[in-house]
């Protein structure tokens, strides 16, 4: 090899030695989201930073543990019930390195408005007497562990009985629109804004049926609960159609 071609070779080594990228390890990473207060139904995505490509995550969060080689987290359609903090753990083969960070997703509730015409403490039905509730009393309902709103119809007339997700505890409900389930059963399961809505008519039991919306919301600091057109169903009798607003006494 000559002058010129050995010259010419540790040129280009010094070259290739410049343009590559030393690699400068992190002390600490950060987790970011393209929301963190999305709706349900949204999707939500959580990155941390890749560095070198030699790295391994592992993501915990609510419903979630895995660990693989994306940097990327990905929830679609959220639900309430995957509100919380999401942690990611990055694992660096080149660093000798161990970084974690966390984040918190806060779902909302749709707020959406009743898409028919109601009446203040007024229920109308096809197949069974219009109703005027005398009284509406938020409560404990003992025998389903869950928050009640409880409408009174007066002597001889249906009484209204809304329960919500006793996994709630007793905290008021929140604002915004809630889906009802077709056996009031409530457990960690079932999402937290869901409801039961029943009432008995000639001596039968009337309950909702599921994926009904019933919208919530609070007037000067009362319970307010409306539904449209809900179907309520009981054994040999048939379906009976209400819709209704009552509003906390």
């Amino acid at each position: 090899m000559n002058t010129k071609t050995i010259a010419v070779a540790l040129l280009s080594l010094v070259f290739l030695s410049a343009c590559k990228k030393k690699l400068v390890c992190e002390n600490t990473i950060e987790l970011t989201a393209n929301t963190v207060t999305p709706t349900i139904g949204d999707d939500v995505i959580i990155t941390v930073p890749r560095q070198s490509g030699n790295e391994v995550y592992q993501w915990t969060g609510p419903g979630v543990q895995t660990t693989n080689q994306v940097n990327v987290l990905q929830i679609d359609d959220i639900v309430l019930s995957e509100s919380g903090k999401y942690y990611c753990n990055r694992a660096n083969s080149d660093c000798n390195s161990s970084l974690s960070d966390s984040i918190e997703i806060d779902v909302q509730l749709k707020q959406e408005t009743p898409p028919c015409s109601l009446t203040d403490n007024y229920a109308v039905c096809d197949l069974m007497p219009n109703v005027t509730f005398e009284s509406v009393t938020q409560g404990w309902d003992g025998t389903f562990d869950a928050v009640s709103l409880e409408a009174y119809g007066g002597l001889g007339r249906p009484k209204f009985t809304v329960l919500f997700n006793s996994p709630n505890g007793i905290a008021e409900p929140r604002d915004g629109t809630h889906t009802t389930i077709e056996v009031p059963i409530f457990s960690v399961d079932k999402e937290p804004n869901t409801v039961s809505i029943s009432f008995i008519y000639q001596s039968r039991y009337f309950h909702s049926k599921e994926n009904a919306k019933v919208y919530v919301s609070h007037v000067n600091g009362k319970l307010r609960v409306s539904f449209c057109n809900v179907v309520f169903y009981a054994t040999t009798m048939p379906n009976i159609t209400c819709s209704a607003r009552m509003i906390e006494s």
